[in-house]
């Protein structure tokens, strides 16, 4: 510090002040192609080696990260939020057996988890390219962990009333959880790409994995007697919106729309990172919506299960509920 001048050497000379805790944000081209959002995101960077108290003191300014950052850190609040209104107040309300209390929680839980790991990736990348790396396998973590949790519910609350093809797709759900948890952590899960696109294979695995939610989807149509049927009329919609909004997403993520049209100019607000998060959330908001919804019309139609299936899986007590009002 230097009283002749009046100032601070480091806050005027350096890219950040760990002291006054203050930092300069940076251009693109300062940085390693590494710490990059995408070629098309000029300014607005925060600088590297900062500490991890001025990086968490970040999420408080306005930087190309701000709205990454707090999308999916309102996100982990709120199905924080939603963990303790479904085990102590929606789920008793209607009876759920203990069974449906696991599901329930471990399908939050690893909404919770995408939202945390994505946070903490866009808070703390900016450090440098090595721990952005090690970040950005941990966010990747969390996205296997949000497909899982939309498929677990999805897949228990589609085949309430068919106990075999309940366990069968409960199976297929562990080969999958193994198979997505272990690519983010593999050395060349992240360097290999397409020719001439951003696209991994990493990202090719995922898109499989979304692709997949296709097979019990028509199984379960099927199983319900086809579209004309009205608990497909009244529930599938819900699929709908699902795929459309994480379709949307992937547009943006691939796209790079709409910086790619005009660099720079959606630097703070619109470019494409941000609708990604914003409609991956959306996404997970309603899926989580529906499926506790869906859960709710079970347990109050008691007889719903014998115009489907003789036996229905895992809750035998659910004749023995009723549904309070």
């Amino acid at each position: 510090y230097s009283s002749s001048m009046g100032r601070c050497v480091q806050c005027h000379f350096s890219t950040h002040c760990k002291r006054h805790r203050s930092f300069r944000l940076q251009h693109r081209n300062s940085l390693s192609r590494s710490l990059w959002l995408n070629e098309h995101v000029l300014h607005h960077y925060r600088p590297p080696k900062m500490p991890a108290s001025l990086c968490i003191q970040s999420i408080f300014h306005w930087t190309n990260e701000t709205i990454n950052i707090w999308s999916h850190l309102l996100g982990f609040i709120y199905f924080t939020y939603c963990q303790f209104e479904r085990q102590f107040i929606s789920l008793p309300l209607i009876g759920a057996s203990s069974t449906e209390h696991i599901v329930v929680s471990l399908s939050l839980f690893g909404s919770q988890m995408c939202m945390f790991l994505s946070a903490t990736f866009h808070i703390f990348g900016c450090q440098s390219a090595r721990s952005r790396q090690q970040y950005l396998q941990m966010d990747l973590f969390g996205i296997s962990a949000g497909i899982l949790s939309m498929y677990i519910t999805g897949i228990y609350t589609s085949f309430f009333c068919f106990e075999t093809h309940l366990r069968s797709y409960l199976a297929v759900l562990l080969c999958l959880f193994l198979i997505t948890g272990i690519v983010p952590f593999r050395k060349d899960s992240l360097d290999a790409k397409v020719i001439g696109s951003r696209i991994g294979w990493v990202h090719i695995i995922y898109s499989l994995v979304i692709l997949f939610g296709l097979c019990p989807s028509i199984h379960w149509i099927f199983l319900h007697g086809g579209f004309e049927h009205p608990h497909v009329v009244e529930w599938f919609p819900s699929v709908l919106i699902v795929y459309s909004l994480t379709g949307a997403a992937f547009f943006f993520y691939v796209s790079m729309f709409p910086e790619r049209i005009r660099p720079g100019k959606f630097d703070l607000v619109g470019c494409s990172h941000q609708w990604w998060h914003l409609l991956i959330l959306a996404a997970m908001v309603s899926w989580q919506s529906s499926s506790i919804q869906l859960l709710t019309y079970y347990h109050s139609n008691d007889q719903i299960c014998q115009s489907f299936a003789p036996t229905p899986p895992f809750h035998s007590n659910h004749s023995n509920h009723s549904y309070h009002t």
